[in-house]
């Protein structure tokens, strides 16, 4: 024992009013000091970290956290149509975390086409906590029924005789409870449902029931009788997320219970009608599956880093396109323009090289305003406006409606269409979908369209042309046709009539209605960033890319 260690424990400890005592008289650091030279608390001298250090054992609890059993791919919807391909990893039966999977670039077709790896890594926020969905408390783990339509099966499905109404009482949605039950009996009363319905509204008893609803009686008509006509059957949430999810298929499949109920045979019977969500919610664009038949067609995101100027148009990519926002990021790293236009200044704003702030529902006007600057301006590609629109097309001034060739020749017959449509002759039915390589329509629809008529300033005159006759065909119809002007024809009654192209009369109304000045005072914009984006659209043909959200 030396002199400077302590001799007893009573002399190694210090007391409470000691250590007050002298922590007063020296400070707190100079009392730790003393401490640390009286217990001899000499720093441990480790050469290399790596290679040594006490204990080390708490780094396993760090390690242990990524280790796992095994792990699977599947396919990501919380609630949305992104389906990324992502990776669970499972510890002890249970998914412990979840990330991108990275098989992107290995994913391929039926044909060997594969995808791009630059889709990798595809993920978000909701995607990586789908875990918190899995387990929670509030997953539903078998199927349920509303108490108030279990009775109203139970009692045999009781109506109004005449409406085929069912009682109010039964359908109290927003107050009713929910029972447990097992599947079969889920089916059954499905099942059960679905026959009622169809008998309540089938025959000349059924459609009436219909019309003392209110339906209205075209909708009637096109039912044909067929109470099945009435179910209504549409994907949703599983469509989106499974995509094996036989709804159209089982839609079909009830013309079965027509023919039961009805007994009008195979070739009469009527299934039920699918809805997709868009035609069902119309909150998402119903344009698209009427124009195209499916839900949202959109630009490849690749088209991103390709444009040199990108209009983010009423979309917050960044937060409701999660798993797709590097494409922004990547196309701004080479050199893409980036405009934000939104009623706020949203989350997308503050990533673009410029945001617009405009009022709710104003975009139209914003849009007619810059249409109004690059033709006021004449920066528009003429020969794109004369070949690929309709805005060199006549407008008779008397009715405001296109001038077609039958008003100048009561002899005219209509154009053979062949460059881009097919006319259906008596009888003929369409080919399957896969081997439509042309636009199909009928002679009632052909007759219906007609043919159009510009002016050719080249001759002087007014001439037709038909709806195939765009693009090249346009071109080698040698036509020159005026975009600006007012012409007086003679119909084929002998009255003469004063037409002009429908791109004069845009004009007209655009200069009218959306200068800057006015396109700002109704959208809050600057008329000066009006004027420069309108610029900006002009100076990027076909290098503009106008990503445009479900809203606008």
């Amino acid at each position: 024992m030396t002199n400077d260690e302590p001799k007893n424990e009573q002399e190694s400890s210090l007391s409470r009013r000691n250590f007050l005592k002298t922590a007063a008289g020296l400070g707190f650091g100079a009392l730790t000091f003393q401490a640390v030279r009286a217990f001899k608390l000499d720093a441990v001298r480790v050469a290399n970290p790596l290679e040594t250090y006490p204990d080390r054992d708490w780094e396993h609890v760090y390690r242990d956290l990524w280790k796992y059993d095994s792990s699977f791919v599947f396919l990501c919807t919380p609630n949305d149509t992104h389906n990324c391909l992502l990776r669970a990893y499972v510890k002890n039966g249970v998914v412990v975390r979840i990330g991108p999977s990275y098989g992107y670039g290995k994913a391929e077709d039926v044909y060997g086409n594969k995808a791009s790896a630059r889709w990798d890594p595809r993920c978000c926020q909701k995607g990586l906590a789908l875990t918190r969905r899995i387990y929670g408390d509030r997953r539903v783990r078998g199927p349920m029924i509303r108490r108030g339509f279990k009775d109203w099966a139970d009692k045999g499905f009781p109506r109004d005789p005449k409406t085929g109404k069912p009682p109010v009482e039964y359908f109290n949605r927003s107050s009713d409870t929910w029972l447990k039950c097992s599947w079969e009996e889920a089916s059954m009363l499905v099942a059960k449902a679905w026959v009622d319905i169809a008998k309540t509204y089938s025959g000349h008893e059924g459609a009436e029931r219909l019309k003392a609803q209110g339906y209205d009686e075209a909708m009637i008509e096109t039912m044909h009788e067929a109470g099945t006509q009435s179910l209504k059957f549409r994907g949703g949430m599983p469509l989106l997320g499974a995509r094996v999810f036989g709804a159209a298929r089982l839609s079909n499949s009830l013309a079965l219970l027509d023919d039961y109920l009805r007994k009008v045979g195979p070739d009469k019977a009527l299934g039920a009608r699918h809805w997709d969500s868009y035609s069902w919610h119309t909150d998402l664009p119903p344009g698209h599956p009427m124009v195209t038949g499916q839900q949202t067609n959109e630009f490849d995101l690749h088209s991103v880093e390709n444009a040199n100027l990108v209009l983010v148009w009423g979309m917050n990519w960044i937060s409701t396109k999660m798993p797709d926002s590097h494409w922004l990021t990547e196309a701004r790293l080479k050199g893409t323009k980036v405009i934000v236009i939104a009623c706020e200044y949203s989350s997308t704003s503050n990533k673009g090289d410029g945001a617009l702030v405009v009022r709710p529902g104003t975009t139209p006007a914003l849009a007619l305003g810059l249409a109004n600057i690059i033709v006021r301006d004449k920066l528009f590609d003429q020969k794109f406006v004369e070949r690929h629109t309709d805005l060199p097309l006549l407008v008779r001034m008397d009715t405001l409606q296109l001038l077609h060739p039958s008003d100048l020749d009561a002899s005219y017959v209509l154009a053979d269409l062949s460059n881009h449509t097919h006319v259906l002759a008596q009888g003929e039915t369409l080919p399957p979908p896969g081997k439509q390589m042309t636009q199909f329509v009928s002679q009632a629809l052909r007759k219906k369209w007609g043919d159009f008529v510009v002016y050719d300033t080249k001759r002087g005159k007014p001439v037709p042309l038909s709806r195939d006759q765009v693009g090249d065909h346009f071109a080698k119809a040698n036509i020159v046709p005026a975009l600006e002007g007012e012409y007086t024809v003679t119909l084929a009654d002998g009255k003469t009539v004063r037409v002009q192209p429908v791109f004069a009369l845009v004009k007209k109304y655009l200069a009218d209605n959306f200068s800057p000045e006015a396109t700002s005072e109704m959208t809050w914009a600057p008329k000066e960033a009006i004027v420069e984006l309108a610029k900006d659209i002009a100076a990027n043909p076909g290098k503009t890319l106008f990503a445009v959200g479900m809203g606008p």
